[in-house]
């Protein structure tokens, strides 16, 4: 029996379900592949990382997470705004490159604020790559005790410690990553061990080509494109100021960006490959905002605004076509790209969900679980469920819930 077309309402919702690789339809074949379709994944929580991933790729479990990580294809860092992100190893420097200049402050001031020179930066990089290359890949733990002894940090400040030698601690080790230096790599229980960023392909591999597409280079416009791109791929409908906030670059620049991919991928040359997520991208406008309907603008004169919207463009006829799939109910974990990949997530959960989901408005956030396109419930470690005041609970929506839960977590034993 035919599917009807989902209510307006969750359009947008379930076009984003759709992009974010949360349905067979378009899941990706593995975790790498998962991974570079988004570009960049929340990794802010370590052991929320395989539950986000083995839903975006078919069939995945927990020990092939881990397996990537172990051979190097997948990596942990800072490549763009304060929060951790995991990456392929192949995207990691040119992403790093091309919007490193949107952390400079970030390092100016706190380097004045805590006393450390480039010097001292220089002798931290000497001795974490010293100790790697004895020891192989390091936890966070042994590279602090290593600076300790090399006078970098005082003795007295542990890993626990809130002083203002944990602020040099932790500016040492974002630093370090952001310039390029390290990385985050193979897991350890909940952690990620610190290791050598520079075997890994350089800048110079990615869009920007010479000079990496850091900015002032001459492949930065390309390399800001192919960000728009992939996002939009993968997280579409999404305004710019939506990529604003995903990668701080300025509003304007994200709107160009965004364009430009929308060049990019309509232009004769482009390698149009659904399989792999390679298609072209389309503007559309909201009628009924983040709550309404996404009516895409073929060939309509349609100058870049707050209102415009960007997605695939197989996006509507793949939602009329697995309408079913994308209602489904989904345990997400917390920090998922569904939630956290944008600046407006009204299609997805109103202002009471967004407290539900972080109570304490302080960052922390728990996961979620969603059906037919809307938060039902959050379900924080040792608390169980937690009902959104919109979910219309029933006992089909209940037993969707407890599958959805049981699901995930096989797949992450395994």
């Amino acid at each position: 029996m035919p599917v009807s077309r989902p209510a307006a309402p969750r359009e947008l919702s379930y076009l984003r379900i759709l992009a974010q690789g949360l349905v067979p339809a378009t899941s990706a074949p593995d975790v790498v592949e998962a991974v570079r379709r988004q570009l960049a994944v929340q990794g802010q929580q370590p052991s929320a990382v395989p539950h986000a991933l083995i839903l975006r790729a078919d069939g995945a479990t927990g020990s092939a997470v881990d397996a990537a990580f172990a051979a190097g294809r997948l990596v942990r860092s800072w490549p763009m705004r304060g929060t951790v992100h995991i990456t392929t190893a192949a995207d990691h420097h040119w992403l790093r490159a091309a919007l490193k200049h949107r952390s400079e402050a970030w390092t100016r001031r706190a380097a004045e604020h805590l006393g450390v020179d480039d010097a001292a930066v220089e002798r931290a990089a000497d001795t974490a790559l010293a100790l790697i290359d004895r020891e192989g890949p390091v936890a966070r733990s042994r590279l602090i005790e290593a600076w300790q002894e090399a006078g970098l940090l005082d003795a007295a400040e542990g890993p626990d410690s809130f002083t203002n030698g944990s602020g040099r601690r932790r500016y040492l080790l974002v630093r370090l990553q952001r310039e390029g230096v390290l990385v985050q790599g193979p897991r350890r229980g909940n952690e990620h061990l610190i290791t050598d960023a520079r075997p890994l392909p350089t800048a110079e591999t990615g869009p920007g080509g010479t000079g990496g597409g850091a900015k002032g280079a001459p492949g930065h416009r390309a390399a800001l494109a192919e960000i728009a791109r992939r996002y939009a791929t993968s997280h579409g409908p999404v305004s710019a100021a939506d990529l604003a906030r995903w990668t701080t670059l300025p509003l304007a620049q994200a709107t160009r960006a965004l364009e430009d991919a929308v060049e990019i991928t309509h232009a004769a040359d482009y390698p149009v490959d659904p399989a792999a997520a390679r298609v072209p991208l389309v503007r559309a406008r909201s009628e009924g905002g983040l709550r309404g309907r996404a009516r895409l603008l073929d060939g309509e004169a349609a100058a870049p605004g707050r209102d415009v919207l960007y997605l695939r463009a197989d996006l509507p006829a793949l939602l009329e076509e697995h309408s079913r799939a994308v209602g489904r109910t989904l345990f997400l974990p917390s920090f998922d790209e569904l939630h956290v990949g944008y600046k407006d997530r009204l299609c997805l959960t109103d202002a009471a969900g967004e407290l539900l989901i972080c109570p304490a408005r302080n960052g922390m956030f728990r996961p979620l679980l969603v059906d037919r396109g809307r938060l039902v419930a959050v379900r924080p470690v040792g608390q169980g469920l937690l009902w959104a005041d919109e979910a219309r609970r029933s006992a089909r929506l209940e037993a969707a819930v407890e599958r959805a839960v049981r699901r995930v977590e096989r797949r992450l034993r395994r």
